[in-house]
């Protein structure tokens, strides 16, 4: 039988740091101490002026291709997951296919997701490599979502940063190993826990979407900046997808013994360490990636998957948990088994400079 499975992943972050001190002269030292003691996050990486998600993907891209010697005209699916694309049309897929220098016969698509993006973008090419309508997938997923938040806005502006990673899919036998069970889910009555309120089709910017307004904390933000209900999405995170991982584990005959590791969303340190302590995880099968870079968004997930297999945390035939949830709201988990000859950890990029190619001024 067929399945898939990742066979090299490289990630990417921004040259640029957002630091703690910075962040007190902006917020305060009282109140950063605060957040960096929930959070965990003491710094961040951002992209610069005129560097957007894509730059940071096609780093990634560049760097594994290379580093690998990767044949480019057997790729022939192409997917950029991210809530951060260069344009709003086309697809910033066909716009990094060129770039990268891809064959004409490789389909190419973007996939808007938030914190849950890489398993969609996972399962996506998983489902293509084993219905056997693409023979070599190449996975981008990038967030900017630092873009997206107001600089005064204390409540996210010292969680996030930003990154990129590239992971190249095969197709596998799943004798030896290979990509699944996964699962995804959807609550979309709460897609306004999550969200930036105004700039798309629904609510055109105007002058009035970007009229500052403060809330009782302080916080500064407008329309078309990210909007994040914290207790509501807190509550989330803990409980949903506590319950949730349980009951998947469950239903695939697994336990969380069964994994060598478990990665989850980097959000922030302490609703990981509430996660990991309701299903029960040992220390061992703990990873944190989070602390110099901040909370990436839809790349988090992937890039905490590269820095574990770059320290040797993720091993050739080991067993690994992924667990992503976020904006959607959305969450979903994904099993991985190595097989045996794995070797998919390539060196990562941290200074990535790129500038991006803006077309029309």
């Amino acid at each position: 039988m067929k399945s898939s499975t990742i066979t090299a992943i490289s990630h990417a972050l921004p040259a640029t740091s957002l630091t703690q001190a910075e962040l007190e002269a902006r917020f305060g030292a009282k109140e950063l101490g605060a957040i960096v003691r929930m959070s965990g996050i003491r710094n961040r990486r951002v992209v610069a002026p005129g560097q957007t998600a894509a730059d940071l993907a096609f780093a990634a891209a560049e760097r594994l291709l290379d580093s690998r010697g990767i044949d480019r005209s057997g790729i022939d699916l192409l997917l950029f997951v991210s809530q951060t694309p260069d344009y709003r049309a086309p697809a910033t897929a066909c716009v990094l296919h060129g770039r990268l220098g891809l064959s004409e016969r490789c389909a190419c698509m973007d996939i808007n997701q938030a914190c849950c993006a890489f398993l969609h973008g996972l399962a996506v090419a998983h489902s293509m490599l084993v219905a056997g309508t693409a023979r070599r997938a190449l996975v981008l997923t990038a967030d900017a979502v630092t873009t997206l938040i107001h600089p005064r806005d204390r409540s996210l502006v010292p969680l996030h940063g930003d990154g990129a990673t590239a992971a190249l899919l095969d197709a596998a036998d799943t004798a030896a190993g290979g990509i699944g069970p996964i699962e995804l889910c959807t609550d979309g009555s709460k897609f306004d826990k999550l969200i930036v309120p105004a700039g798309g089709a629904r609510r055109p910017s105007s002058p009035e979407t970007r009229v500052e307004t403060a809330d009782a904390g302080g916080c500064v933000h407008t329309p078309e900046h990210l909007f994040m209900d914290g207790p509501a999405v807190f509550h989330f995170c803990v409980y949903k997808v506590t319950a949730f991982l349980k009951e998947f584990l469950a239903r695939n005959g697994l336990t969380v013994a069964d994994f060598d590791t478990i990665l989850l969303h980097q959000a922030n340190k302490t609703m990981l360490d509430l996660v990991y302590q309701a299903i029960g995880a040992r220390p061992e099968q703990r990873f944190y990636y989070l602390e110099e870079i901040g909370n990436c968004s839809c790349a988090a997930l992937p890039v905490a998957l590269a820095q574990a297999w770059r320290e040797g945390v993720v091993k050739p035939g080991s067993r690994t948990l992924l667990c992503g949830f976020g904006g959607g709201l959305s969450w979903g988990a994904a099993v991985i088994r190595w097989p045996q000859d794995a070797n998919a950890a390539v060196p990562g990029i941290v200074d990535v400079g790129v500038v991006s190619r803006a077309i029309g001024g």
